[in-house]
């Protein structure tokens, strides 16, 4: 047996569909999109990272035009959009990936909602000091909207030929912030308590399996994305333990895998981006252990700072639960990461770049813009020096 093989064993999903192997394209936005609307260029950047992995996650798509993040994202909020999609499944599949689009609304951090003149909306009205617009409290009438417009993108993503959808409860968007005591002050049925703050989510989770059910997709992966905790310094929205108690009824409910998010605040080793292996505060255990326990036989992704085939390897190896890994920054240097470790070819995977190496590897313009110097020069980088690239786990 090779070193690697464990990365390339087939992985049972809740629903009891199969995937190739343990490696998952991490959902990444692009920032490339026209308008919302998916362009060749997404296609080919796409298709070449979903080639040999076993899942394929898109970056988030907004479910309506007051949840856009930032301008470039791709839109599911309107039926014009699946054709769009349609080659977007079209190419992440060819290799035999399953294809994900992941969904999401931004609440109160939709940004690019507010450049174009959108109304934009949070659960309470509270003053952040990151965001300099106006935006409202939900009504009950929004709420339902946001229910409804999961359910339709959900529709869409079967429609365009999706294999599956993830739910993007991560990050600070809309989700989270209805489950943080920091950002939900509501004092009615989707505030308050623990059970109140999880109201909402639970809520979006339902109507994204009702669309499924009602487009005859039995087979369709239901995946759930986690910020495992939420710190703004001393200030703690929520903590693992609350999250362990929504994840409870998230499984009971019914997903097909976990997908962890360590993109959370500071505060763990020594203030750098934490990983998979961090321990929450008062725990023994890693955020990755944790979630594998609770979790069972339901896969749970981990992954930031992988970088070779060693980093997948660690992050895979499991005694507790389904392990899966997820890959971000480096897919974007070398597409051909997982191909070159399961043809005994690590030693060659690329881990620095330049800008024109990124174009060569059909990054999108957007993309590329992002990364680039602000002066447009050109210089060989490295992952391993934590360069930051926006958007990404």
């Amino acid at each position: 047996m090779g070193k690697y093989d464990k990365l390339f064993e087939e992985i049972t999903l809740g629903n009891k569909v199969t995937v190739k192997n343990r490696f998952m394209l991490a959902p990444m936005c692009d920032d490339s999109s026209d308008d919302g609307e998916v362009n060749d260029q997404q296609v080919a950047y796409l298709g070449l990272r979903s080639a040999d992995v076993g899942i394929a996650n898109t970056g988030y798509a907004y479910v309506n035009d007051s949840g856009i993040q930032i301008k470039g994202q791709i839109s599911a909020a309107h039926d014009k959009n699946i054709t769009g999609l349609s080659k977007l499944a079209y190419a992440m599949k060819r290799g035999g990936a399953k294809a994900i689009l992941q969904l999401s609304h931004a609440g109160r951090d939709a940004t690019g909602s507010h450049e174009y003149g959108n109304r934009v909306y949070a659960p309470s009205q509270v003053d952040f000091p990151w965001v300099h617009y106006d935006f409202s409290e939900m009504t009950e009438q929004d709420i339902q909207q946001v229910i409804q417009d999961y359910k339709q993108a959900t529709r869409r993503a079967i429609q365009a030929g999706f294999d599956g959808i993830e739910i993007h409860n991560c990050n600070h968007d809309l989700l989270q912030q209805f489950f943080s005591s920091y950002s939900n002050r509501r004092t009615d049925q989707w505030g308050g308590s623990l059970e109140k703050r999880m109201a909402f989510p639970l809520a979006i989770l339902k109507s994204v399996k009702e669309a499924a059910i009602l487009e005859n997709r039995n087979n369709f992966i239901i995946g759930w994305r986690i910020s495992p905790e939420e710190r703004h310094g001393q200030t703690v929205g929520y903590d693992v333990d609350e999250m362990v108690q929504q994840t409870k009824k998230v499984l009971n409910e019914g997903i097909d895998y976990l997908n962890l998010s360590l993109n959370i605040a500071a505060g763990y080793n020594n203030g750098k981006r934490p990983d998979y292996n961090a321990i929450p505060i008062n725990h023994k255990k890693s955020f990755a252990t944790i979630f594998r326990e609770l979790a069972g036989n339901i896969p749970v992704y981990v992954g930031t700072n992988i970088f070779s085939a060693d980093d997948a390897l660690k992050a895979s190896d499991s005694d507790e639960g389904v392990a899966g890994v997820y890959v971000g920054r480096e897919m974007l240097i070398d597409p051909n990461f997982v191909n070159k470790i399961k043809k005994h070819e690590e030693e060659q995977i690329i881990n620095t770049t330049t800008i024109e190496h990124l174009r060569d590897v059909k990054l999108p313009d957007g993309f590329v813009d992002n990364y680039a110097d602000t002066d447009g020069s050109t210089r060989s980088v490295s992952y391993r020096n934590g360069i930051p690239l926006p958007g990404l786990d």
